[in-house]
């Protein structure tokens, strides 16, 4: 332990009483004696020996007595000064601290006396000694084997004065190097200024100092609760420091936190589900009656009718509810999902001119495309909305014009790290960067959450940044975002990468001939109109249409229709019985027989997702008298290619 750091040890020293004064011969008495000894050979001769005249002989006699007094004085003046000097050395020896050491004068004089004390101050010394070197065994276990990190700091200098094997431990500084640094150098940078602004005056006693980023000799960020206590004992003004490590802590506070966000949000949406749930299935049904009605009408109008423009934005509006429908399905996660393998290079080419007329002429778009990207699984057509929907935040953060880039790019490690995903798997990122305004924290904290917008009222339905958090979660992906204001924003769509091969869509058939049929097709759904409008382009087509508007009568038409039933078109949910049970009933009574499922969305994921076999397929609501006729053809084709197909040997 540094000496500087060693506070001195409050002793109790019982208190010696003072010895006796002495009963024999004093030290004035030896010098009174001295004096009349040395006086005594000039006496003598003066008294006893008579000087006639003034011859040498009288001289002599003074110059013999004279010499006897000094010869006399020094005797006795010897034995007061090698006392005395005894004494000096034994005190010499106290101060150099030689443990042991007593004086062996011996007298009943002040002297001896003087010796006594000297030997009573040399076990007073000892016995301090002994209890400062306990205090500082009983010092060293608690700073030194303190399984808290401490160190003290001059509270002026800032210089680190001490620091136990704790701190040395948890920051990897040798302790050499520890005791050259400052208080200071122990903050992370972004400290700098609180710790600045929060030094407080110098006074004796303790503060919490809360909690500090603190950086480890190899640059890891630690989070420290510090307490400090300051004090004076040290012979300077200093602090002592104890720290705890709550970098797991706080951690977990903050993923407790997310997850409490996280669980808030998941019961908003579930809220806005449950509303969206509940009106869709009806709203969708509008909309397809709505477009049914549309397509019939420009089938019998002349192409150089008057009304026909005005029925065409008739259509184009029921187009952009269907839009809408579908976003906030999608936002509630009630939107039916079919996801495929993709390959997304080629989702962000086949959307190149449809960006490039969406961001208008003042935006530049560039596009940065690896092609070790690899494949990615999830659904197409919300893959592109997620993507349509980031670029126009874009364009609407450049109102001035700038440049947008969209990218992709398979991450390392390092990336895959900082942006807080799942180590164990690949990941690739879709990149849409711009260099726009920008969002403050604020601002980030909200900017998934539905019908959140900062745009001015009318121009934003808030939903945009939504959709493409729902579309990566459902995706079993994440999405990040990158934004400072004023230095644009750059948004992440990350998704697990694959190495499957892409299996190419087989190509639409845009020839109306070959939508038309004559097979027999038994139609079940509820809503009346849409019921008529999908009879309608049936019919218009060749086909010969059965028509239920429950499942209870589809199975009535059944069995009294003798003849055969080429496909089942149904809806899954239907009062009483569902779309599903409908099916198992009547492919029971009619082997083979293929199904067509329509729903909008449904809560009950078992009625959709279950579906077996390849002779089921789904049409999701709303949809177009062409997009029915197409998806009932390409039923038929699937079911006859599979019954020519020859059965597999035993």
């Amino acid at each position: 332990m540094p000496d500087a750091f060693r506070a001195t040890p409050v002793v109790d020293i019982p208190a010696i009483a003072p010895p006796a004064m002495a009963r024999g011969l004093g030290l004035r008495a030896r010098l009174m004696l001295m004096v009349l000894v040395a006086l005594l050979p000039p006496t003598i001769i003066g008294a006893f020996v008579r000087f006639d005249g003034t011859g040498p002989s009288r001289q002599i006699l003074l110059v013999v007595s004279m010499l006897l007094s000094l010869g006399l004085a020094y005797a006795m003046a010897s034995l007061v000064v090698r006392a005395l000097e005894s004494l000096i050395a034994d005190a010499h020896a106290l101060a150099a601290g030689v443990s042991g050491h007593r004086s062996v004068v011996r007298s009943t004089d002040e002297i001896g006396q003087l010796a006594v004390a000297l030997n009573q101050m040399a076990e007073t010394v000892e016995r301090r000694n002994a209890a400062l070197a306990d205090n500082e065994r009983r010092y060293r276990f608690l700073f030194d084997s303190n399984p808290l990190p401490m160190w003290a700091w001059d509270a002026e200098t800032m210089n680190i004065l001490a620091v136990n094997e704790a701190a040395i431990d948890r920051y990897g500084y040798g302790r050499d190097a520890f005791l050259s640094l400052k208080i200071v150098d122990l903050l992370d940078a972004s400290e700098l200024p609180r710790f600045s602004g929060a030094r407080l005056p110098f006074s004796e006693s303790r503060q919490n100092a809360g909690t500090w980023i603190h950086r480890t000799s190899d640059g890891r960020a630690i989070e420290m609760e510090i307490t400090t206590t300051s004090s004076r004992r040290l012979g300077r003004a200093s602090w002592l420091s104890v720290g705890i490590d709550v970098t797991a802590r706080r951690q977990a506070e903050r993923a407790l936190a997310r997850s409490e966000e996280q669980l808030r949000q998941s019961q908003k949406m579930e809220a806005i589900g449950t509303f969206a749930g509940g009106i869709s299935h009806d709203f969708n049904n509008l909309l397809t009656g709505m477009l049914g009605y549309c397509d019939l009408i420009l089938a019998q109008m002349p192409k150089n009718a008057a009304h026909r423009e005005d029925l065409n934005e008739i259509r184009a509006l029921a187009l952009r509810g269907t839009e809408l429908s579908r976003q906030i399905l999608s936002v509630s996660r009630r939107q039916m999902v079919q996801p495929t393998t993709l390959d997304p290079n080629a989702v962000v080419r086949d959307l190149d001119r449809l960006l490039r007329r969406v961001i208008g002429e003042n935006i530049e778009l560039v596009t940065h495309l690896d092609e070790q990207v690899g494949t990615v699984h999830a659904d197409m057509a919300q893959l592109e909305q997620a993507l349509l929907n980031l670029v126009s935040n874009a364009r609407d953060a450049m109102p001035q014009g700038g440049r947008l880039t969209i990218e992709t790019a398979a991450l390392d490690d390092t990336e895959v790290r900082r942006l807080r995903l799942d180590q164990r798997l690949p990941w690739m990122a879709i990149r849409v960067r711009d260099d726009g305004v920008g969002m403050d924290e604020t601002v980030r904290q909200h900017i998934f959450e539905p019908f959140f917008t900062t745009k001015p009222k009318g121009k934003g339905s808030g939903l945009g940044l939504a959709l493409a958090s729902n579309v990566m979660d459902q995706s079993g992906g994440e999405i990040r975002v990158d934004s400072e204001v004023g230095h644009g924003t750059t948004m992440h769509l990350l998704l697990p990468r694959r190495t499957d091969a892409v299996v190419p869509l087989p190509a639409i058939e845009e020839d109306p001939e070959l939508l038309n049929g004559q097979e027999t097709v038994l139609l079940t759904e509820d809503e009346d109109a849409v019921r008529t409008v999908a009879v309608a382009a049936l019919e218009r087509r060749g086909y010969r249409v059965l028509a239920a508007a429950d499942g209870e009568a589809a199975l009535a038409l059944s069995r009294a229709f003798a003849g055969r039933i080429d496909l089942l078109v149904t809806d899954v949910v239907m009062p009483g019985m569902n779309g599903r049970e409908l099916a198992d009933r009547l492919t029971q009574a009619r082997p083979g027989l293929p199904v067509l499922y329509v729903s909008g969305y449904t809560e009950d994921t078992e009625l959709v997702f279950g579906l077996a076999g390849e002779s089921r397929s789904l049409l999701p609501k709303p949809f177009t008298s062409l997009e029915l006729a197409r998806r009932v053809r390409s039923s038929l084709d699937t079911a006859a290619k599979q019954s020519e197909r020859p059965a597999a040997a035993p």
